[in-house]
């Protein structure tokens, strides 16, 4: 076996031993996603206040960076083809069952996470920083959970870092 299917095996034996670090990884996995999308809406609404173009405009910028990104992801899983953990492993132990079983690598849920905290720096929205370590707790989570290997959540991260960059680029020309 491979370091990251070892690596994903360490992390993902915790599972089932302790019922508040299951509710911790379950929620990183799954929730703390939503928090995220929430945090990132209001703080928008704080930084752009009164204008509504300047709410608008980081909430329109994710929305199109995650669009892209997300095709992005999907290409890369097609060309690479990993399977989810628990299909390779069925010693692996799973806390939810995933909507999408065929593509593992990258993790469109560590991509959305880290985009949004990529995004808010790019905007200076207030507490950004604040994001980075929500966007590492649903990178553990996904893993914790059994649905990803440790490297699919740093592929999702890079992609979002790469669209990060591109759009922020792309709009500094317009």
């Amino acid at each position: 076996m491979g370091f990251n299917t070892n690596w994903f095996l360490s992390i993902n034996r915790l599972v089932g031993k302790n019922k508040w670090l299951d509710a911790f990884g379950r929620a990183g996995a799954e929730w703390v996603i939503v928090a995220m999308v929430a945090w990132f809406a209001v703080a928008a609404m704080v930084a752009g206040y009164p204008s509504e173009r300047a709410i608008l405009k980081p909430i329109i910028i994710l929305g199109s960076s995650w669009s892209l990104a997300w095709i992005i992801n999907l290409l890369i899983g097609m060309i690479v083809k990993e399977p989810r953990p628990h299909l390779k492993h069925p010693e692996s132990q799973l806390l939810f069952r995933p909507l999408m079983s065929w593509k593992s690598f990258p993790s469109d849920h560590s991509m959305a996470a880290f985009l949004m905290f990529f995004t808010a720096l790019n905007y200076n929205l207030p507490l950004s920083w604040s994001l980075l370590p929500l966007a590492l707790w649903v990178a553990w989570g996904r893993v914790y959970s059994g649905v990803h290997y440790p490297l699919d959540t740093v592929g999702g991260a890079v992609v979002a870092g790469l669209v990060a960059l591109l759009v922020h680029y792309l709009l500094a020309f317009l």
